[in-house]
């Protein structure tokens, strides 16, 4: 074959083939003696795949699929089990939760019993109502905001209003005192100048509403002071609460307010816990049915793989045994003869389909 031939298709030759510099060959090259490649590209033809390699290829495709079954079964087994110790743990945390917000409803019923008896005692009603918003305060264990500015009104009591107007809350939020009282000389004698206080507890009023509260009061351009105050600091300079009972008061709401921060802390970890069993329940569901669903498909890969395997032909019969005498000269003679007439045969093919 010439420098740069290009051959397709298979040689079958009883003395030699030599390809120059170049050449190419898509096919297979047949010789009894000697092949010579110079610089040559000898590709081998691909073929169709066989039942037997279909039947090979699914079977190890359904081995492969189950040991990733195998694999996904052992991690859903392994999840499962981290899922049930999650939810004992959360049934734990559950039962501990419920003990402790037991315990603080009772402290805080014996402490609300105390309040109610020292305001049964009390007989002015502004300061009977100050009185329990600081108490129901310090009961919950929050502090009070206190908002301080002057309105100028007919009266405390239209002062008080004016103050509540501009908050934008409703007077029963709020305990509102009066610090003193001055004319105003610009409305005619007629009005007065009030220091105004309200008490607002964070138990009534929460963060946001009471942001919301004095952003309104600033709107309406009322310049205030506010402060945090402690509920039982300003609880105990009410005027006409009996001392006995103020002390058993601090005591009972101090571990009513104790026990509602451990409860709360409590219900805080068993509803993570209890989220985290439930994720990991999912997460093991979800496991195993992916498990479940490879083991599938290994055995529909399996029933492939023996469909195709029935489609195998059977291997051929051997060949009959042959007694050669003189293997040396015969033996060799003959060889070479088949060899010459399979040569000769497909020289004739050729010639034909030219």
């Amino acid at each position: 074959f010439g420098a740069g031939s290009r051959f397709q298709g298979n040689i079958l030759s009883a003395t030699s083939a030599a390809f120059l510099t170049g050449s190419t060959i898509d096919g297979r090259v047949l010789v009894q003696t000697a092949v010579t490649l110079q610089m040559t590209t000898v590709t081998n033809p691909s073929s169709p795949p066989t039942a037997n390699d279909v039947a090979t290829q699914l079977m190890d495709a359904a081995s492969a699929k189950k040991k990733e079954a195998d694999i996904k079964r052992k991690e859903a087994t392994d999840k499962r089990a981290a899922a049930n110790q999650k939810k004992e743990e959360a049934i734990v945390e559950r039962a501990a939760a419920d003990m402790k917000k037991k315990d603080s409803d009772a402290k805080t019923a014996k402490a609300q019993e105390t309040r109610d008896t020292m305001l049964g005692e009390m007989t002015d009603v502004k300061k009977k109502k100050k009185a329990q918003l600081l108490a129901d305060a310090a009961i919950a264990g929050v502090n009070v905001t206190k908002v301080k500015a002057s309105f100028t009104a007919a009266n405390e009591t239209a002062a008080c209003d004016d103050a509540y107007l501009k908050l934008g809350l409703i007077s029963t939020l709020g305990a509102c005192d009066i610090s003193n009282a001055s004319p105003d000389r610009r409305h005619l004698l007629a009005d007065t100048a009030y220091l105004v206080e309200i008490l607002l507890s964070s138990a009534e009023v929460n963060q946001s509403a009471m942001v919301a509260a004095l952003t309104s009061l600033s709107a309406a351009g009322v310049t205030a002071e506010t402060t945090e105050e402690d509920a039982l600091v300003l609880l105990s300079t009410i005027p006409g609460i009996d001392n006995a009972l103020l002390t058993t008061l601090k005591f009972d709401a101090t571990a009513a307010a104790a026990a509602t921060a451990i409860a709360a802390a409590a219900e805080a970890s068993a509803v993570a816990t209890e989220t985290a069993a439930a994720n990991l329940e999912i997460d093991a569901a979800a496991t195993e049915k992916a498990a479940v669903d490879l083991a599938t498909e290994a055995t529909a890969l399996d029933n492939e793989a023996a469909v195709a395997a029935r489609l195998v032909p059977p291997p051929p019969p051997p060949f009959p045994a042959v007694v050669v005498d003189d293997f040396e000269d015969s033996g060799a003679g003959s060889l070479r003869a088949v060899f010459s007439t399979m040569v000769v045969a497909v020289v004739a093919a050729a010639l034909l389909l030219t």
